[in-house]
Formats: structure tokens, sequence, C-alpha cells
């Protein structure tokens, strides 16, 4: 009865002590989601801004809209990537992402 009781305790304590690091992973998880969905919008609105003013000759305003963009992408895809390695996604899915990224830092990085 004593065995019974000390591994009943040694449950109970291991899930009480289990459940604060699930919660904090999906806060974490959701915190970065959103982050992701924040920071590509904006990084969308600048890409467009960016063809606008390259659209009107004005290279020295899309080279700093590109840039901005690109500095949001990048983030948002960092962001995305955290999310996902919480999740343990696949090697695949996180080679993806990575490239993605690259795509990112390389219009960061062209003008």
């Amino acid at each position: 009865m004593e065995k019974l009781l000390v591994l009943f305790l040694i449950v109970i304590t291991l899930l009480f002590q289990g459940r604060p690091v699930i919660a904090e992973d999906i806060n974490e998880f959701e915190s970065s989601i959103s982050n992701w969905n924040n920071k590509i919008a904006l990084a969308s609105k600048y890409l467009k801004k960016a063809e606008s003013a390259l659209k009107e000759g004005n290279k020295r305003m899309g080279c700093i809209n590109q840039k901005k963009a690109g500095k949001l992408g990048v983030e948002a895809s960092e962001s995305l990537i955290k999310a996902f390695e919480l999740k343990s996604a696949s090697k695949r899915e996180l080679d993806n992402f990575e490239n993605g990224l690259n795509k990112w830092k390389e219009l960061r990085d062209f003008c």
C-alpha cells in the first residue's frame, strides 16, 4: 500500500510539473504565430510601396521600402521557424521555412 501511495505521488508530481511547460510552449507558439502574421502583413505593405516607388522611377524610395520589407520579412520568418520548432516540425518543413528566410534576406540586402 505504501509503495502504491509513493507511486501515486510521483505520478501526480510529474503531471503538475509538466503542465506549466506545456502551457508556456502553447503561449510561445501563439505569440510567435501572431508575430509572424503582424510582421508579414507589414512586410507586404512595404513591398507594395517599393514596387510603386520603382514604377514611378524613384529608386531610392523603392530601395528604402524594400529594405524595410526585407527586415520585417526576416523577423517574421524567424518567428515562424521558432513556432514550428516548438511544434516539432519535420526537417523538410523547417528547410522550407529557412529557404523563405533566405529569400527575405536576399531581398533586404539587394539594394
